[in-house]
């Protein structure tokens, strides 16, 4: 066997080695679950989009067609939080600790008004949101964040990683 043969020999089990294991386990790229105990890195430096909100029996879809950009946008990057409220820029501290808990800190940033605004969840609900989140989950390529609001209803912040 010459040597290009057996370089491409190589490349190909190199290749194929990995996916017939991540096959022969259930798993793909794209069907990752919470109950394959998926690590918080595998969230980490991606940037996400609030695509719903889901607070107690309501559901709130964040309609970006209208913004002409992301509207709620979350990066987690190794020891603090970077996104976009309606129109201020944010950051924050968090931690994550064992079976998915997170927790952010007080979150700061700019303080203009904003100019656009979802109908039915506001910059300020946003915040107050992400700062009382205590559970995380990653399913199907969806970011969960388990929260509570200022009335301590159940609310699930539901994001979507964007692509540029």
């Amino acid at each position: 066997m010459n040597i290009n043969m057996k370089k491409a020999l190589m490349k190909i089990t190199l290749f194929f080695i990995p996916a017939i294991f991540s096959f022969a386990n259930g798993n793909s790229a794209k069907n990752v679950s919470i109950t394959d105990d998926v690590p918080f890195s595998r969230v980490q430096r991606i940037d996400w989009n609030l695509a719903e909100v889901k607070k107690g029996f309501t559901t709130i879809i964040i309609d970006r067609a209208n913004a002409q950009r992301e509207i709620y946008s979350i990066r987690f990057l190794e020891e603090r939080i970077r996104g976009r409220g309606a129109d201020n820029l944010f950051f924050a501290p968090y931690t994550v600790g064992p079976n998915n808990s997170i927790s952010i800190q007080r979150i700061a940033g700019t303080y203009m008004a904003p100019l656009f605004e979802t109908e039915n969840f506001s910059e300020y609900e946003y915040f107050r949101n992400l700062e009382k989140a205590y559970r995380w989950e990653f399913d199907n390529w969806t970011l969960k964040l388990y929260t509570y609001d200022e009335n301590n209803v159940d609310v699930i912040l539901e994001f979507i990683p964007i692509y540029k």
